[in-house]
């Protein structure tokens, strides 16, 4: 279904558009400019072993009035395991949760706790019962990097795939 896939990532990017407004209003100077997805495609065309690339890193830059953001993303299937890959740049604004102390929270419906991925700060959530889980990375106070799975048993998948992505490379482009 191309084009309900189509729909369903304009529909996100525009939910992603009304979020950065919400969560990130603060104006953003003049001089300043999101990296275009088109750099940040390599990033996320990365080779898992064992999990297939389902059609490829796609991505979209989107500029109204002080409010930019580009994203570039990928998804990726093995057996009935889910994964997507997806990095965003918001110029600079951090992660809400990444800002304060660190974290951990266990119950008997998820895992919340922050961490550190090849030195950036990150935040992971996992889900048991529905297992489902999110890795998110601040890379260099400028990118968000965000790994979601669903049908894992648990976080190391998602921390092994961020291992594979040249984080330290992308936080070259931040400026």
């Amino acid at each position: 279904m191309p084009g309900q896939r189509a729909k369903s990532a304009k529909c996100r990017l525009a939910i992603l558009l009304g979020l950065s407004w919400i969560i990130f209003s603060l104006v953003v100077p003049a001089w300043a400019e999101v990296i275009n997805f088109k750099e940040l495609l390599p990033f996320v065309d990365i080779k898992i072993p064992g999990w297939t690339m389902e059609g490829k890193a796609s991505g979209a830059t989107l500029k109204q009035g002080a409010v930019m953001v580009s994203e570039a993303r990928v998804s990726f299937k093995a057996g009935s395991q889910t994964l997507e890959v997806i990095i965003m740049d918001f110029l600079g604004k951090t992660i809400p949760f990444l800002t304060g102390q660190q974290l951990q929270m266990e119950s008997t419906e998820e895992t919340v706790r922050t961490t550190e991925v090849q030195g950036f700060k990150a935040f992971e959530t996992f889900r048991h019962q529905d297992k489902q889980g999110e890795l998110n990375i601040s890379v260099a106070d400028r990118f968000w990097v965000k790994i979601d799975g669903e049908g894992i048993d648990n976080l190391e998948v998602l921390k092994n795939v961020a291992q594979q992505m040249e984080l330290k490379k992308l936080a070259t482009l931040a400026k």
